[in-house]
């Protein structure tokens, strides 16, 4: 087998797979895929969870690995040949699939072994072919996108429309008093705080517009910002109006708004009116916008946080300096929603736990789509975002970015053709005229032609019931004929011995009364 595995054809394979007694469908995807001895070498853990065999059964997956494994570990010359196994292993846990999808009782078995086993060339051979966790697909779906965006606006209007209500049932602050905080009873209010975490927070947004500006799969990473953004914005939402905490400091202001006797629907008219200003305000406090009651947990915080997280994600690994100060800056920006006394500090520390929490679980079931493909009706359930919008990538997306000049080019080859597309449908809306006009005019000698046939058909039954009336006629006529005569001299002749002569009488007189009748 050792040596003629590498010459085996896909026959040969479906031979052994039979042999072995694999599932019929396993046979099929096989023989549809024209898998051969070497391809069988090759396989290495990501292509048993990927597509064809992400439908398989588990008890199927597992008899088909273990035959693959057994194949792969006595055929190591073959291997060998083919550059599938290194000379000598310097890790052992190398064939572990870093998608998670790792084969434990194999790895299990590896890690136990003996260095020297491990290490004996010709004894034992593990695969350092590892599979490449980058996206091997990368669409940029911008109607994803833009679908991402209109779900964060619609959250961030609602979000808007929250702050309202929660600032009309703020507690009393002569009732409420602020609650104990260690970190607000400490440190002293500083007025000028809050605006220096919002001018932090927008050093942080021109950073991240620069990355996604450059980076080459903008896109996807928009969309993925999008979602988390408005999936933590409208937990916030629930969080707001569920508890009203009571204001953190006596320097703020924060009392219900009292509306003028008015109907439901103008006290609402106004509290959409200041929701908009909210929202068109993006809620900082620079731009005029001061509420109350919305403080479990920190938006603020939030927009930091996931800020910092997107560029030390979606730049490159070497440039730490810049990781250090985008996490400086969420620290210090952080500092300052504290010293400012806006927020309690479980607010903050809930803020950054969740969305950092939910960063990481994002990118993380993106980066491992084996996880997804296995328990996909769950995934569909508990991550509905996550499953619509990353479904067509298939890895970790690579950070690879523009220059101004490819991004120009990029720019007019988009340009040049949507016109194209805009030309083509123009010429095709107006073939499409034509070709109603055409069908019009098609229908219109179709509906002459059914008339002038309808009409012909009239004529002929008008022609026929014509004869018929002339032949009625002509019978009367020779019955008239047949009256005239006598009835002994009928009696002796037959009309066909009458002389032609005698029959043709001058019509020139009027008829008798007899003839009238009769006609």
């Amino acid at each position: 087998m050792e040596s003629d595995i590498i010459n085996w054809s896909n026959k040969e394979v479906l031979d052994l797979l039979h042999k072995e007694k694999i599932s019929s469908f396993i046979i099929d995807i096989i023989k549809s895929h024209d898998i051969d001895g070497q391809c069988l070498l090759s396989f290495v853990d990501r292509d048993f969870y990927d597509y064809p065999f992400d439908q398989l059964k588990l008890g199927e997956r597992k008899r088909f690995i273990l035959l693959v494994k057994k194949l792969q570990k006595s055929n190591r010359n073959a291997m060998f040949e083919l550059g599938l196994c290194d000379d000598a292993l310097s890790n052992p846990s190398t064939n572990i699939n870093f998608l998670g999808t790792n084969l434990s009782h194999l790895s299990y078995n590896l890690h136990n072994k003996l260095p020297s086993e491990l290490y004996m060339r010709n004894t034992e051979c593990v695969s350092t072919y590892t599979p490449d966790v980058k996206a091997s697909r990368l669409k940029p779906e911008i109607w994803k996108t833009a679908i991402a965006l209109g779900y964060v606006f619609l959250v961030t209007w609602v979000t808007a429309v929250v702050m309202v209500i929660v600032h009309d049932k703020v507690p009393d602050m002569k009732k409420y008093p602020p609650l104990p905080d260690l970190f607000l009873d400490n440190v002293p209010h500083i007025p000028w705080a809050f605006d220096m975490c919002e001018i932090t927070g927008s050093f942080l947004m021109a950073i991240w517009l620069v990355v996604l500006f450059f980076h080459k799969h903008r896109f996807i990473i928009l969309r993925r910002f999008f979602a988390l953004a408005g999936t933590v914005f409208l937990l916030r939402c629930f969080t707001m109006l569920i508890t009203s905490l009571s204001v953190p400091g006596s320097h703020l202001k924060c009392e219900p708004r009292s509306y003028p006797p008015a109907d439901d629907l103008t006290v609402w008219g106004r509290r959409l009116r200041q929701a908009y200003d909210i929202w068109s305000g993006a809620g900082m406090s620079v731009r005029g916008v001061r509420t109350c009651g919305d403080y479990m947990f920190s938006g603020h915080t939030v927009a930091l946080t996931l800020l910092n997280f997107f560029i030390t994600e979606y730049t490159s690994r070497n440039l730490y300096l810049l990781h250090i100060l985008t996490w400086v800056m969420n620290m210090f920006g952080v500092f300052f929603i504290l010293a400012a006394h806006e927020h309690y500090s479980i607010d903050v520390f809930i803020a950054f736990y969740i969305t950092s929490r939910l960063f990481l679980y994002y990118h993380t079931l993106s980066n491992n789509q084996a996880l997804m493909q296995n328990d996909s009706s769950r995934t569909r359930i508990w991550f509905p975002l996550l499953s619509f919008f990353e479904s067509e990538v298939d890895g970790i997306v690579p950070n690879e970015y523009e220059g101004p000049v490819t991004i120009m080019n990029n720019l007019r080859q988009w340009f040049v053709q949507l016109v194209a597309d805009v030309k083509e449908s123009a010429i095709a809306k107006s073939a499409g005229t034509k070709l109603q006009e055409g069908a019009a005019m098609g229908e219109y000698s179709v509906v002459k032609l059914v008339d002038g046939i309808k009409r012909n058909l009239s004529l002929v039954e008008e022609y026929k019931t014509s004869r018929q009336r002339l032949v009625t006629f002509d019978k009367n006529i020779q019955a008239c004929l047949l009256d005239d005569r006598p009835d002994v001299e009928l009696r002796h002749r037959n009309i066909a011995e009458f002389p032609a002569d005698s029959l043709l009488k001058d019509f020139s007189n009027p008829p008798s009364p007899v003839m009238k009748k009769n006609i």
